[in-house]
């Protein structure tokens, strides 16, 4: 993990709160300019032009809080529910931004069905991960926590989308390659481990 990366995300969230709570024009515009230099810094970190990291950078208002990225684990048949990612054209468990006025439980059920078709019920959550501490690529300018739910498949059918052009069913052995900014080989064993041993304690970064 590079610390570069952790003062890039810090600048950017002093900035935030600063344009959120100043009421001095000044100290305004100053806060304005730590934002755009937190910008620079990340696209000279990452090799990327200007224009397209500020395109990474969510814009937002308020105190600067982690992003909520919920994952899916859906097992039958001893194989594990993946989709591929239209983006990368590399596979994923199904999942994507929590929505504001929904629960946790409720967004995970929603994104399986709008990325899959299927439709499940029973969340459980398994595994909280701050992205940061590990190795999810690329890396991105904000924080982000990752929640993992396990969940029982009751229905529905395979079903392509703007965001995913196939889906399927993996056993553990035959997993394809990984969109690695969004799921990982730790998370699949997770999901295993925890649909074998039923009761196994939720694990926290």
């Amino acid at each position: 993990m590079n610390p570069w990366t952790d003062w890039v995300k810090q600048i950017q969230a002093i900035a935030q709160a600063g344009q959120t709570y100043t009421k001095d024009k000044y100290d305004q515009e100053r806060f304005d300019q730590l934002s755009e230099l937190a910008k620079q810094m990340f696209a000279q970190l990452s090799s990327a032009p200007i224009e397209q990291i500020k395109q990474v950078f969510i814009p937002e208002t308020g105190y600067p809080t982690p992003k909520i990225d919920l994952r899916a684990a859906v097992i039958k048949d001893n194989k594990i529910l993946l989709v591929r990612e239209r983006e990368d054209n590399r596979w994923t468990l199904p999942g994507g931004w929590a929505d504001v006025c929904e629960t946790a439980s409720t967004g995970v059920m929603r994104e399986v069905e709008e990325e899959s078709g299927y439709i499940v019920d029973n969340p459980r959550l398994i595994r909280i991960k701050d992205r940061a501490v590990h190795d999810y690529q690329p890396e991105y300018p904000f924080h982000i926590y990752k929640l993992f739910f396990l969940c029982d498949l009751v229905g529905g059918e395979a079903k392509e989308n703007l965001e995913v052009s196939e889906i399927g069913f993996f056993a553990i052995d035959e997993i394809p390659p990984l969109s690695s900014g969004r799921t990982s080989m730790d998370d699949i064993h997770t999901a295993f481990k925890h649909f074998n041993q039923a009761g196994l304690a939720v694990i926290v970064d």
